[in-house]
C-alpha cells in the first residue's frame, strides 16, 4: 500500500536513512555531500522536517520517496519556493510514486507560494522529464553548478509558475 504525506519530526531516523542513501548513490544530484550530513545528529533531521514541508512517500510502512519545499522568510521572495531534496529510492522509480510524492508537494505549494523554482542536474533526464510533465519549464543553465570529486556538474534552472 502506498501512503503520501507530510513527513512528521518522529519520521526523522527513516528520513535521515533515505537522505544519506541519496546523498551516497548520487552525489551529482544534490549540493550537500555524505560527509556533511552524517555527522549530523537525528535531531538536526528531525529540526528539518519541523521547520518546513517535506513530503513522503511510504510503500507498505517504507520511506521510498522525498520532496522538500523551501519558503523564503524574506518579504520580498516569499512568493517562490524552492524544490529541494527529491529522491526516489531505486526499486521504486518508475512505479509511479515519484509522480505521487511531487503532486502532494504541489498541492501544498499552492496554498503558499506563487512558483517553485528547481535545479537539476543536466544530465539527469529521467528527473527533468518528471518536471517537464509537472509543468516546469527550464529558464537558464548554470554552468559549474555543483564540484563532485573534481567534475562539475551544470544545472538546470526550471521553474513552474502555479497559476499556469
Amino acid at each position: 500500500m502506498t501512503v503520501v504525506r507530510r513527513l512528521l519530526p518522529d519520521d526523522a531516523e527513516e528520513y535521515r536513512s533515505l537522505r544519506l542513501e541519496a546523498l551516497h548513490r548520487h552525489p551529482e544530484a544534490f549540493g550537500s555531500s555524505h560527509a556533511e550530513e552524517s555527522t549530523r545528529p537525528l535531531s538536526s533531521f528531525a529540526e528539518r522536517i519541523a521547520g518546513g514541508y517535506i513530503a513522503g512517500g511510504f510503500v507498505d510502512g517504507q520511506l521510498d520517496a522525498t520532496a522538500g519545499l523551501l519558503v523564503p522568510i524574506q518579504a520580498k521572495s516569499r512568493h517562490k519556493g524552492l524544490l529541494w531534496g527529491v529522491y526516489v529510492r531505486g526499486n521504486r522509480r518508475g512505479s509511479g510514486l515519484a509522480d505521487a510524492v511531487m503532486t502532494a508537494l504541489l498541492a501544498h505549494a499552492v496554498e503558499h507560494v506563487e512558483q517553485i523554482h528547481l535545479s537539476v542536474a543536466a544530465t539527469n533526464k529521467r528527473a527533468i522529464g518528471l518536471y517537464e510533465r509537472l509543468g516546469f519549464e527550464a529558464y537558464g543553465m548554470e554552468p559549474r553548478a555543483l564540484k563532485v570529486d573534481g567534475i562539475y556538474i551544470d544545472e538546470l534552472l526550471m521553474v513552474k509558475f502555479m497559476d499556469r
